[in-house]
């Protein structure tokens, strides 16, 4: 259901680098490219989803799974270039140019930076890949080049492959489960609105068929915050993402002077453990709710929000296109132009056979909706928030400035939870 989703993206805006979902790395020490071949070799066959291409649109819409075959990743030398940013602009170039699924899911690059120091793209397309296929491939990656080495190197086994998710979740709603999901989430979203920002409802820039200029301003919250933030969550007994998104509701309200606050967000969709190694597209977008106006404190704003990701967790199996959104108070406007997603932690270093492997966030990626706040960790102890935004509904100042909100709250509401929000203080 969510690859129906993104192929009709695909075919009805044209912004490419939205639709690509990279696993991008930075190699230190002696690399061996032959290996690297090798190692990308195995994971595709490791892997269906790398190489399953696709035929046909929306309920025709199918996937033709390929046998494996040897994986050559294309090998080109910077390291007589003098322009440090030389790297960094090939890289963006790769991530805007389309990859097109009806020929082959992925296209892979290896840069040659210096005698020790590589970047490696596998650049794939977001129809067979998600966020937390990411971290997967990043670590299944690295093992395989161990091995293609000679080096032991242990791997779990996959779970299941991407077919039998797609299976699973057909019988899930040829069965009693859709009436159930659809109940819960009609109760759950009943009268609920959502966030009048950027511009009035039907602004061309969120139209099909146009392709909006986007761009994205980020800010590092400050350590002490994160800290007390992540403590809060504890003392709560719910997650960070809770505490999160607690903030953004409160920041929402502020800015927009709505009590009841319903946003989108991506979830894994993995609560299933035969999918917890699947590589694919199973992420699958859900809305969050907020009566921010009931809430005395932070805490109880924490609270909310807690149970509404408890409960879309519960019930995200069901395609966000199968919601009913017909509950909802639009005001005319897309159910997720406003997004709100925190980034999963995944071991983003890693050492095979000598060789250090780093995935790095890909530059100038950019977002396919029109309002997305993403918070990411960085490293083990802090965090980075992006707000992407489409150029038509933000300046780069006011941008800049609900981050900066954004930023300023979390730091006071951590630092008094449990004060009135109407108090003024941290509210």
């Amino acid at each position: 259901m969510a690859q129906r989703l993104l192929w009709m993206i695909k075919h009805y805006r044209t912004d490419f680098g939205a639709l690509s979902c990279p696993v991008l790395c930075r190699l230190t020490g002696e690399v061996d490219a032959d290996a690297l071949d090798i190692a990308l070799t195995g994971l595709t066959a490791r892997h269906e989803s790398l190489r399953t291409t696709f035929t046909g649109r929306g309920a025709r819409l199918a996937q033709v799974v390929h046998p494996p075959a040897p994986v050559v990743a294309r090998r080109v030398d910077l390291s007589d270039q003098p322009d440090p940013a030389a790297a960094d602009q090939a890289v963006r170039t790769e991530l805007r140019t389309g990859i097109d699924p009806t020929r082959w899911p992925s296209r892979t690059t290896l840069w040659r930076l210096g005698p020790r120091e590589h970047v490696l793209c596998l650049n794939l397309h977001h129809l067979v890949t998600d966020a937390w296929s990411t971290g997967i491939l990043f670590r299944d990656l690295g093992a395989l080049y161990a091995r293609a080495t000679g080096a032991p190197a242990p791997l779990p086994a996959t779970g299941w492959q991407y077919a039998e998710f797609v299976r699973w979740q057909q019988d899930l709603l040829d069965g009693d489960g859709l009436r159930r999901h659809r109940e819960y989430w009609r109760r759950q979203l009943a009268d609920s609105q959502l966030p009048a920002l950027g511009g009035p409802a039907g602004d061309p820039a969120g139209m099909a068929g146009d392709r909006p200029a986007t761009s994205d301003v980020a800010v590092d919250l400050d350590r002490e915050t994160v800290a007390r933030l992540r403590t809060l969550a504890r003392t709560r007994r719910t997650t960070l993402f809770s505490v999160l998104l607690a903030v953004f509701y409160h920041h929402l309200h502020r800015v927009t002077g709505q009590d009841d606050l319903a946003v989108a967000s991506m979830f894994a969709n993995r609560s299933r453990p035969e999918l917890r190694e699947t590589v694919g597209l199973l992420a699958n977008m859900v809305l969050l709710r907020a009566r921010v106006g009931q809430a005395a404190t932070f805490a109880d704003l924490v609270r909310q929000a807690h149970a509404a990701a408890m409960g879309a967790f519960t019930y995200q199996d069901l395609p966000y296109q199968m919601l009913p959104l017909d509950v909802v108070h639009t005001g005319g406007r897309r159910a997720d132009d406003v997004l709100f997603n925190v980034m999963a932690e995944v071991r983003h270093r890693t050492v095979a056979a000598g060789v250090g492997f780093e995935l790095l966030v890909p530059p100038g990626l950019g977002s396919r909706f029109r309002f997305e706040l993403a918070v990411a960790p960085v490293g083990p102890a802090d965090l980075r928030a992006v707000f992407y935004h489409t150029t038509a509904a933000y300046t780069e100042a006011e941008a800049a400035t609900f981050l900066a909100g954004y930023a300023d709250l979390a730091a006071r509401l951590a630092a008094e939870p449990t004060a009135p929000l109407r108090a003024g203080r941290p509210g």
